[in-house]
């Protein structure tokens, strides 16, 4: 697939809810996943490396919290990269926010080689 499909799909699944189908379908093995910050409360560091820890991070987040709403933006394609902007209505069942709902959004830079996301990378600010 071109980085446009890529993107669309990502769009696509994002939208419908199907985070973890996102990350089967569109993920390299080697894919890689960086936070804007390190959060020392939350189970899982600001770097995570490979496919299969994406997919158990996923999991671990979506069985520990109540999403509201959530929605992905439009993408824009440059190349072999991709931005679009993440909103997110949650509350969280664990960490410093157990029980507060929470609304962020954050800026997601993909990069797409063979077909594949092998990096994102995530901007956003905690200040409020």
């Amino acid at each position: 697939m071109s980085t446009q499909e890529v993107a669309n799909r990502l769009h696509e699944l994002c939208n419908a809810g199907q985070f973890g189908e996102a990350l089967k379908e569109l993920y390299a093995d080697n894919a890689r996943h960086v936070e804007a910050m390190e959060m020392p409360e939350m189970p899982y560091p600001r770097i995570v490396d490979g496919k299969d820890k994406l997919i158990e991070m996923s999991d671990h987040w979506e069985n520990t919290n109540e999403v509201h709403s959530a929605s992905c933006g439009k993408p824009l394609v440059n190349g072999e990269q991709f931005i679009c902007e993440m909103t997110l209505d949650t509350t969280p069942g664990e960490g410093p926010m157990a029980g507060q709902r929470m609304k962020m959004s954050e800026q997601c830079l993909y990069t797409v080689e063979n077909g594949k996301i092998t990096e994102a990378k995530f901007f956003y600010s905690m200040d409020c």
